[in-house]
């Protein structure tokens, strides 16, 4: 079997900012994104492999410590899940019936200095397609599907294997966390539709969006 090098995805998160430098091998798809949440700050991240098809919060988060606090986006507010700083340090009872799969973005913060191996398959498979649901006028906490980090605009960040956020419909707005608030991405709705800014999205990095009409993000996966 040849192993192949299929992308460079190790996220390291500093004061809520994520940058990347990670290792995902193998020819059936199975890899591995590290992510280092810093203490006592809150970071927005995504899971960007899938660990069994189903993917709950105690499962992909297996190995956080005691007094992790996560908060899922519902679509009004947050839903809080967490495990208690004292004792066995036991999940939240919701826990086990919140789920994280690759696409969906959430906060995450722990007390102390820590690493979460992420571990699974990339999803869609090679020469597949993922199309992530995005409902007009709605915002939605999301993360690329693909393990891959990339620009918002640049045109070696579309396509197969990538980002490929470029050709969101004109008007749709993103919010990246910056540790403190948000930063605005945009993309006008008028004209051509251009971009108020380029941005670096890394990997396991989440995000919010808001897309003025229903529509897809695609993203295909090759391994060429």
């Amino acid at each position: 079997m040849k192993i192949k090098t299929l992308a460079i995805a190790a996220a390291t998160l500093a004061v809520g900012a994520i940058t990347s430098q990670a290792q995902v091998y193998s020819q059936n798809i199975v890899g591995y994104v590290n992510i280092v949440t810093q203490p006592g700050v809150q970071t927005l991240i995504c899971n960007p492999l899938d660990l069994d098809g189903v993917n709950n919060i105690t499962n992909v988060l297996a190995g956080a410590p005691k007094g992790v606090a996560v908060q899922l986006w519902n679509g009004a507010g947050y839903t809080a899940v967490g495990r208690g700083s004292f004792g066995a340090g036991a999940w939240t009872a919701n826990a086990a019936t919140n789920f994280i799969p690759p696409g969906t973005g959430f906060f995450i913060q722990t007390p102390g200095l820590w690493t979460n191996t992420f571990t699974g398959t990339m999803i869609p498979a090679v020469g597949g397609t993922n199309s992530l649901a995005l409902t007009g006028g709605i915002l939605q906490l999301v993360g690329s599907v693909l393990p891959v980090s990339g620009t918002v605009t640049n045109a070696a960040d579309q396509g197969p294997g990538t980002l490929n956020l470029a050709n969101m419909p004109k008007g749709v707005a993103l919010q990246f966390w910056n540790g403190a608030g948000f930063t605005a991405v945009g993309r006008g709705s008028f004209g051509v539709g251009a971009w108020t800014t380029n941005y670096t999205v890394n990997v396991g990095q989440g995000f919010f969006i808001k897309s003025p009409t229903t529509t897809n993000w695609v993203q295909v996966y090759t391994n060429n």
